[in-house]
């Protein structure tokens, strides 16, 4: 059996475009040495501008 979390991260928007609020890199090494494993990265981009944001999601075995 899993256990899943997810980390958002906010998109923020500037007259060079786009750009994420934290270095989701950062993020993915944190989780890894916590024992978890990085599935998947998925970008809300059509949401309201306020709201738009990628999910980084984790997944760790359950002994």
């Amino acid at each position: 059996m899993y256990e899943y979390t997810v980390k958002r991260i906010a998109l923020l928007h500037g007259r060079e475009g786009m750009s994420f609020a934290e270095d989701y890199e950062q993020h993915i090494a944190a989780y890894a040495k916590q024992g978890w494993r990085f599935v998947q990265l998925v970008v809300f981009s059509e949401l309201a501008p306020n709201e738009r944001r990628i999910d980084l999601l984790f997944e760790r075995k359950i002994e």
